[in-house]
């Protein structure tokens, strides 16, 4: 069966998250050519020019490669590329595309929307899931809606903001200090600040506002335990749950920021342990309403944490995670018992089950 699938790996992308979703590209290429997919692969370069790579190998070597970001200078040590600036009619033709984008123009429903209405079928979310899950704004007032536990949070709209910076200030003071500052539709850490006092107000927000005008303030809750329970949808609809992993810190920053999570001597990842059978129970609970309260689909990572007061929170939703072999995505199925190789050819056995295009 496997064989004489076409598989179009997808990476890259135009924001702080391309070398990672290279290095997920690396792994998946290497777990679908194990499968017996027919495996090719196109990226999106941080110039936001389309690549086509026609030698697969090339491509492979250079993936190797610390840190490897896909740009306009680091295509130029890789055979048989082609570039273009609209999407290659290769790409849409195959059957099935495995992206590996992550954030803004890879997890937030525009690539989604595009492949959809080419009617071409890919793996994950779909535009609608995309969009919502990764816009924190919209998922945290979805969730409060069915009371799934979140951090309380004001919207700094982009509108509302340039036109009175100071009323926006006093909206977040409300919650008071202290607070934390995300840009609504970042990720990985991009762009989040610590408010420790009042006067840090409008530093954060403006640090936030440079990667998107919409930006969350929500309250700060200092850690006791972080970890998470991640998702995989079957071909028949059903939702299975990960083994609990847990985020060891080494770091001594406020936040999990894009800098501390880059290091990746600041934490570690291991199997959750001494959790007590009641916050198991509703960490399954919440992470498969969550899931579907946020209209995702094929597999979700879903970040809880204990605070000191020990209260339970879901304080992070990822319809893309990070896909390396290294990282917590992939450790939480193998706990469960899922290889790598198995466990993306079960997300691409499932994006196969699913029509294709918008029904």
């Amino acid at each position: 069966m496997s064989e004489k699938t076409a598989v179009a790996v997808l990476l890259g992308g135009r924001n702080s998250e391309n070398y990672r979703s290279c290095q997920s590209a690396r792994d998946v290429i290497d777990a679908l050519e194990e499968k017996g997919y027919q495996v090719t692969a196109y990226g999106m370069s941080m110039e936001a020019n389309w690549i086509s790579f026609g030698d697969l190998n090339s491509l492979k070597n250079a993936l190797k490669k610390d840190n490897f970001e896909l740009t306009e200078e680091s295509i130029k040590d890789i055979s048989e590329v082609t570039e273009s600036l609209l999407p290659p009619t290769s790409l849409l033709e195959t059957t099935v595309v495995f992206s590996t984008l992550m954030g803004s123009w890879g997890s937030d429903g525009t690539i989604q929307g595009m492949l959809e209405t080419e009617i071409v079928r890919f793996v994950g979310s779909d535009t609608l899931g995309g969009a919502i899950s990764s816009d924190k704004s919209t998922a945290k007032l979805l969730m409060e809606a069915v009371e799934i536990p979140t951090p309380k949070h004001v919207i700094v709209p982009d509108r509302s903001w340039r036109r009175d910076p100071v009323s926006n200030v006093m909206r977040a003071a409300s919650l008071k200090v202290p607070l934390v500052a995300k840009p609504a539709r970042g990720s990985n850490g991009v762009g989040v600040s610590y408010i420790r006092v009042p006067r840090d107000f409008k530093k954060g927000i403006e640090i936030s506002r440079n990667f998107d005008g919409r930006v969350i303030v929500e309250k700060y809750h200092e850690p006791k335990q972080l970890f998470e329970c991640n998702i995989l949808e079957d071909e028949k609809g059903k939702i299975i749950l990960s083994e609990i992993i847990q985020t060891n810190f080494k770091t001594k920053d406020k936040v999990f920021n894009f800098i501390s999570r880059s290091d990746k001597s600041s934490f570690s990842f291991t199997k959750a342990q001494d959790l007590e059978a009641d916050i198991i129970k509703l960490v399954h609970d919440y992470a498969k309403r969550t899931f579907e309260v946020l209209k995702m689909s094929g597999y979700a990572q879903i970040e809880f944490m204990i605070d000191k007061e020990g209260e339970l929170l879901v304080v992070e939703v990822n319809c893309q995670p990070y896909f390396g072999k290294d990282g917590s995505f992939a450790l939480s199925w193998k706990e469960a018992g899922v290889s790598y190789s198995d466990l993306v050819d079960r997300i691409i056995k499932e994006a196969l089950s699913r029509p294709a295009g918008l029904i």
